[in-house]
Order: structure tokens, then C-alpha cells, then sequence
């Protein structure tokens, strides 16, 4: 067994353990580090390489707003279900909460529950934050943030919407607000995001059309993973066949 070094190494096959549980899964949504839901059910998960007591203190907070909430943690090379992590384990069971262990061999993961996640008495519930967190995940149309993953920017339902339009112009050259979207750019927020620029991706051409700036160009190299997507969906289009 391998030892996993960085939160990030626990994403992928957390996502892939939850996908197998018929779950949608995005990373990094809101303040969360997992967020997996099926139908109504929605599930937090947060991984950190170690147990700790401020591991503990954000599951808890995550509580308020979630069904259930797991931990995912490496799972440690010197394992042993002895008295000291019988304790841990009953610490969580008081608290309610689901552990995962992730355990690395070669190139290959595995995922075990350890602990399933219960739900815990005189939480106080904060329905406004599980909206708000459920409308970000809704808004998702990929899965573009690594979670665990630090110093880059989030790739929230806004910036994904804009990094579209990005693809778009930087597929078939300048476009008008109408041709995006018609191409597939979003339905009511193309043209606002265009006049608001907040990234200073785009820039206004005096025919009306819009280019990419260079920082445009250099956001779909910060986003190679999602934009590798969007550019995927526009390869799976159907050409029209000259008459």
C-alpha cells in the first residue's frame, strides 16, 4: 500500500465510488469539498489527509445542510483495528458521521466504508444554505474542480457558463451574442456575461462581435480539463451534409 500525499489524490476515486452508488457528483461546491446527490438525497463529503479535530468541526457545521456527511481519509500503511481506533470510530458513530478509507496500490484505488454515517439528533438545519448549495450544484453542467485541490480558481455555474462561450469563440473565431447561443452558450446569461466581462475574457469587435484577450486564451489552459469537454461536445456534433 502506497502513502497518498495530497487531498487531490482522494477526489477521483471518491467520485467514482459515489457514481457507482447512483449518485451526481461535483467537486468543490460552496464551501464543500464533495457533494454527491441523488433524487433528493444529498451527501457531503470531505476529505483531508488526517482526522483532526477542525476535520470534525466542518463535518459537523456540513451537517446542517446535508442528509448525511462522510469523511474520506487515506487509509494508514500500519492499519489496525485496535482500541485506539475503535475510539476514533466511536466519536464519529456519536457525531454521525460516515468515514471513508482511501487506500492506493500502483495506479489503482480503493474506497471501504468504515464507518456508515448516521442522522444526529438537535441539529439545528439551515435550509437557505442547502438551497443555495443544491442551486450551485444544479447549475453544474460538468464536473471541471478537482476537490482537495488548492490555489486555483473554483470553477463555479458562472465561470463554467462563460468558459462555454470561450470555447465557442475560440472554436469558430469571433462570434455575435445570437450565433453563441445558438451554438450552445448559455440560454438567458450569454449576453450578460458578455457586457459584464467580469474576467476580462472577451472583448467587444466593432462589427459586434466577440473575441477571446489573452486572458481568455489563458483561461482555457487554467480550465484544460472542462474546456477539453466542451471542445469534446462540439466534435460529437452532427456536420450538415452539403445538398
Amino acid at each position: 500500500m502506497e502513502v497518498i500525499h495530497y487531498e487531490r489524490e482522494l477526489y477521483e476515486p471518491v467520485r467514482d465510488y459515489l457514481i457507482r452508488q447512483g449518485f451526481t457528483v461535483r467537486a468543490e461546491v460552496g464551501c464543500c469539498d464533495v457533494v454527491a446527490a441523488r433524487d433528493d438525497w444529498m451527501i457531503v463529503v470531505e476529505l483531508k489527509r488526517h482526522l483532526s479535530f477542525d476535520l470534525l468541526a466542518q463535518a459537523v457545521e456540513r451537517q446542517a445542510y446535508s442528509d448525511h456527511v462522510y469523511l474520506a481519509v487515506p487509509k494508514p500503511a500500519d492499519f489496525k483495528e485496535d482500541k485506539e481506533w475503535r475510539a476514533k470510530l466511536r466519536v464519529l458513530k456519536r457525531l454521525g458521521l460516515g468515514l471513508l478509507l482511501v487506500s492506493k496500490s500502483g495506479e489503482s484505488f480503493l474506497v471501504g466504508e468504515a464507518l456508515s454515517p448516521e442522522a444526529p439528533g438537535g441539529v439545528r438545519r439551515a435550509p437557505k444554505k442547502r438551497v443555495s448549495i443544491a442551486k450551485e450544484f444544479g447549475s453544474r453542467r460538468v464536473d471541471g474542480n478537482v476537490g482537495g485541490t488548492r490555489g486555483v480558481p473554483l470553477l463555479t455555474a458562472y465561470r463554467e457558463a462563460a468558459l462555454k462561450l470561450a470555447v465557442l469563440i475560440d472554436t469558430y473565431g469571433p462570434q455575435k451574442p445570437k450565433e453563441l447561443r445558438e451554438k450552445g452558450g448559455h440560454e438567458k446569461k450569454t449576453v450578460s456575461i458578455l457586457n459584464a466581462n467580469f474576467y476580462r475574457w472577451f472583448e467587444r469587435l466593432d462589427d459586434g462581435h466577440y473575441a477571446l484577450t489573452d486572458e481568455g486564451k489563458a483561461a482555457l489552459i487554467t480550465y484544460e480539463r472542462t474546456a477539453a469537454i466542451f471542445r469534446a461536445d462540439e466534435e460529437r456534433l452532427p456536420t450538415e451534409e452539403p445538398e
